[in-house]
């Protein structure tokens, strides 16, 4: 079995020295290489990275690798853990393989926020004009099950964040097909010349964050394992921040829908 454990960056990072774990650099068009395998190869959107964020290597990766069993995204900076420790272990292709025995997919623990994932986008990403178009491009194009699950997500206070997941290729192939189906239909309908700032430009990272969600959400036979992620480049003051805003936010969230 072959699993391959992409991480994304845009720029050089000590690499994981663990075995099947490739580097890829995205947004690689017309930029320095920096001696990993690149995105803008073969069948690529590499000159969108800058709207795609690191999707331009998932869609790299869903076009050209063709010899994967497993596929894994992960980022320079976030990895995938089987523990939350302070000690950043990043998880191995053992225990990748031992966990996809009995699951389909890892993906990250959900992040809580203190409200919910629809006004968190609108607050925080870009605007409700954004998503009320995915919402529709979904109920045209796809089955009942797919705007159920959207509405669902965009109601609750708890997504996996970060495009990450680990799972074998014909569930990546099968995900990526429909990701991609709707995040083109937006793009065809989407101006980012009309007010989005820099930040907002990032727009296909964003949503597709929350599609990820909605995905799994509709396919509900799959086995889900949710796993810490690990930031390589956070202290262990951030980290205890981190999770001390995380049940902030829970209570927050509930105390909210109690009124």
């Amino acid at each position: 079995m072959k699993i391959s454990n992409y991480i994304i960056t845009h720029k050089e990072f000590k690499v994981p020295e663990l075995k099947g774990f490739i580097p890829i650099q995205v947004g690689a068009e017309g930029k320095k290489d920096l001696g990993y395998l690149k995105d803008n190869q073969g069948d690529n959107i590499s000159s969108k990275n800058s709207n795609y964020c690191e999707l331009t290597g998932v869609y790299w990766i869903w076009k050209n690798d063709k010899d994967s069993d497993i596929i894994g995204i992960s980022h320079y900076r976030r990895y995938f853990t089987t523990i939350i420790d302070f000690n950043k272990n990043v998880i191995n292709v053992d225990k990748i393989e031992k966990i996809l025995k009995k699951y389909d997919i890892i993906l990250a623990r959900k992040e809580i926020y203190n409200q919910t994932a629809y006004n968190q986008y609108c607050e925080s990403s870009g605007f409700a004009k954004d998503l009320e178009l995915v919402r529709n491009i979904i109920k045209d194009k796809y089955s009942p099950k797919y705007i159920e699950a959207f509405n669902k997500i965009m109601e609750s206070n708890k997504i996996s964040q970060y495009n990450m997941l680990i799972t074998s290729k014909e569930i990546f192939n099968e995900y990526c097909e429909w990701l991609f189906g709707i995040l083109f239909e937006v793009e065809k309908n989407v101006n980012l010349e009309d007010g989005y700032n820099d930040y907002q430009k990032r727009i296909y990272g964003f949503i597709a964050e929350r599609l990820l969600n909605v995905w799994v959400e509709a396919n509900s036979q799959l086995k889900i394992k949710r796993l810490p992620v690990v930031n390589t480049e956070i202290s262990l003051i951030k980290s205890i921040e981190y999770i001390l805003r995380r049940m902030k936010n829970y209570v927050d969230f509930r105390r909210k829908n109690k009124n």
